[in-house]
């Protein structure tokens, strides 16, 4: 090496020592190089920590599925940043709804817009999450609260939407889905028709987000309808869905929140109702309330009734593979919030076909006979108008066209009842006149069967019965004419009883001081409770009681019998009116002011009848006259006299052998 190398060489080691020297870094920047330097290697780190934390919580959930995951996400994220946890949990749930619900695993992403459709009998929202309804507002309706206490216009909501809704189970690849976690796919837009405009909305979950695989529900709406159109259409599912089905699941559920002002009322009003393929109508309870059965029938609807409201689900085809669990259940006493809570499980069926469809119907209203009868699907069947076929006759083809004939013209309530009042008054007064005309016989008589009563001895009471009984036939009067009449009112009296509490029309109208005329007025609350009774008084049943026990009285005179088994009866006749008392204290105040008025009528007709219409001196004349006429006998009443004088001679030989020994 020459000494220009050397040169060279120790001239380029300066010049770099210079560099160096001029170019090192100070002490504080070497730190903040550390410290970047430590923040990258401990980044790679908690990526990695990241990832195997990822691939444990997807372990756990692929052996162990949904058991106590929310607890391991806790317990293995608790020490990551929010941003990096975000992330995870993300990752998390694509694992999870593959896992859960595989070709429909796209579909469990989150969609919380509502879809708003109003009509002219309702407001409805549309949820993608189950592709439902889930809000009903029935319009021109109101709750009892909301119409008394807050003095505002609502609508009343028909159930409680974050509690109820409507599931289809699948199964497909050995997993079983359900509809009702999944959110739908809709295009769906807020909407406003009226008249006989229509509009329909539909929701679809689409398989392996393949455009030809889909499942949708379809609604059709129309603007002056109750009614709804509610399809649900297959498209491709048969390669998709497990064949291991005839029928689909299909859960039906509704919690229903108390609307009226008596909640326990309102209970005992409610039931569940279903047309089987029999054409018959049934109801899950005997009478009311909470039950639970197994329909052992395929039925064509079946509907969660409450007092005045249902929901009713109707397939046009039928549901298959019965049975069918329903349900209603009461909350606690103390919850006045919740009316009931109902349930079915239904099945749909399905043949894996490429593209079929099963249509079905929603009713969505109030329980009114005339709107609910225009369906022609015995709907109305579920209004409560009477136990017996017979009231239930009376209601139909009487009560109901005469009220509502008056209720076409406007008129109050009040004065409705009123004029029903009367024309049930004028229907019946036939009878009425005949009740009295036999009273009246019955008591011209009473000297004569007195005389009887002195004749026979006590132990004669065979005898004296035939003496009676001769002394009615001579005179041409029949014991039994007053109490048939009565007889013949006992089904629209009691048709009137199931009547009143049913009509939806008197739900929230007022009359004189009560301001509901479906349920009980109250002139007066108790600071206590009396059994049978309440806690409240009812001025329309104490009237009602009061008229009662006075035309009871007026009967009673006017039959003037005696015995010891008429002063029994007469005592059972007061004591009507005071059970009476405690029955109508909580029922519908229509009822007892109909009751009210069918009295002060009767009170009324009663002293018309005495004064103008029944002339005893010439009653009795008919009588004398007729007791001098031969009576011929029947062969039934020959019958029954042989009868008593056989069973006459076998007391008197009983006797005798007594008397022997």
């Amino acid at each position: 090496m020459d000494k220009k190398t050397v040169l060279g060489l120790l001239l380029i080691g300066g010049i770099l020592l210079g560099w160096w020297l001029v170019m090192k870094p100070s002490a504080e920047e070497i730190e903040k190089e550390r410290q970047r330097t430590a923040l990258i290697k401990d980044s790679i780190a908690e990526v990695k920590r990241i990832a195997d934390s990822i691939q444990q919580i997807n372990n756990q959930v692929v052996s162990e599925e949904t058991q106590s995951t929310e607890i391991v996400l806790d317990t293995l994220l608790s020490s990551l940043p929010d941003s990096l946890k975000l992330l995870a949990l993300d990752s998390i749930k694509q694992q999870q709804a593959g896992n859960l619900y595989g070709a429909f695993a796209a579909h469990a992403n989150p969609i919380n817009e509502f879809v708003r459709i109003e009509t002219d009998k309702f407001i409805l929202h549309f949820h993608p999450k189950g592709g439902r309804i889930a809000n009903v507002q029935v319009k021109n309706y109101q709750t009892y609260k909301k119409r008394y206490n807050e003095k505002i216009d609502d609508t009343l909501n028909l159930y409680i939407d974050s509690l109820s809704g409507y599931n289809l189970t699948l199964f497909s690849q050995n997993k079983q889905i359900n509809t009702s976690e999944l959110f739908f796919a809709t295009d769906g837009k807020h909407t406003k028709i009226s008249g006989e405009e229509t509009t329909g909305i539909s929701f679809r979950l689409y398989a392996n987000e393949s455009k030809d695989h889909y499942i949708e529900y379809i609604y059709t709406l129309k603007g002056n309808d109750y009614m709804i159109d509610f399809d649900i259409r297959f498209v491709g599912m048969e390669s998709v869905l497990d064949a291991n089905q005839a029928g689909l699941p299909f859960t039906w559920y509704q919690v229903t929140p108390s609307q009226e002002r008596e909640v326990s009322n309102e209970r005992d009003r409610s039931n569940i109702f279903y047309k089987a393929s029999d054409d018959d109508i049934y109801r899950v309870k005997r009478g009311g309330g909470p039950g639970k059965k197994k329909i052992e029938k395929e039925i064509k609807w079946i509907s969660f009734k409450q007092q005045f409201f249902s929901t009713a689900l109707i397939a046009k085809s039928g549901f298959v593979n019965y049975p069918f669990p329903a349900e209603s259940v009461a909350p606690p006493e103390g919850n006045s919030f919740i009316n009931m809570a109902y349930s079915v499980e239904l099945a749909i069926p399905f043949s894996y076909s490429a593209d079929e469809t099963f249509a079905m119907q929603m009713y969505l209203g109030p329980n009114h006979y005339n709107t609910l009868k225009k369906y022609k699907m015995d709907l109305e069947d579920q209004i409560d108008l009477g136990m017996f076929f017979l009231f239930s006759i009376v209601n139909k083809y009487l009560i109901i066209p005469v009220f509502n004939f008056f209720d076409k013209m406007h008129l109050g309530y009040g004065l409705i009842i009123f004029l029903l009042t009367l024309i049930i008054k004028l229907i019946l007064s036939p009878i009425t006149y005949k009740t009295f005309v036999s009273s009246a016989k019955m008591r011209i008589l009473k000297p004569d069967v007195d005389a009887l009563s002195e004749k026979f001895k006590p132990e004669q009471a065979m005898e004296k019965q035939q003496a009676v009984m001769q002394l009615y036939r001579r005179a041409g009067v029949s014991p039994l004419a007053g109490c048939i009449p009565a007889l013949l009112q006992m089904p629209i009296l009691l048709a009137m009883f199931s009547f009143f509490p049913a009509a939806i029309e008197l739900r929230q109208q007022g009359f004189l001081w009560a301001n509901d005329l479906s349920t009980y007025d109250v002139i007066l609350l108790l600071p206590f409770h009396i059994p049978f009774y309440g806690s409240h008084v009812s001025l329309f049943t104490i009237l009602m009681t009061i008229t009662t026990m006075i035309y009871t009285s007026m009967s009673n005179s006017q039959m003037n019998m005696g015995g010891m088994q008429a002063k029994q009866m007469k005592i059972m006749m007061y004591l009507m009116p005071v059970l009476f008392l405690g029955i109508l204290n909580n029922y519908s105040s229509a009822l007892s002011y109909y009751y009210f008025l069918s009295n002060v009528v009767s009170i009324l007709l009663t002293l018309a009848i005495r004064k103008f219409f029944i002339n005893e001196d010439k009653l009795r004349a008919v009588i004398e006259e007729n007791k001098k006429r031969p009576v011929k006998k029947s062969k039934w009443q020959q019958r029954i006299e042989d009868m008593q004088k056989v069973r006459q001679e076998q007391a008197r030989m009983r006797s005798g052998g007594s008397k022997k020994k």
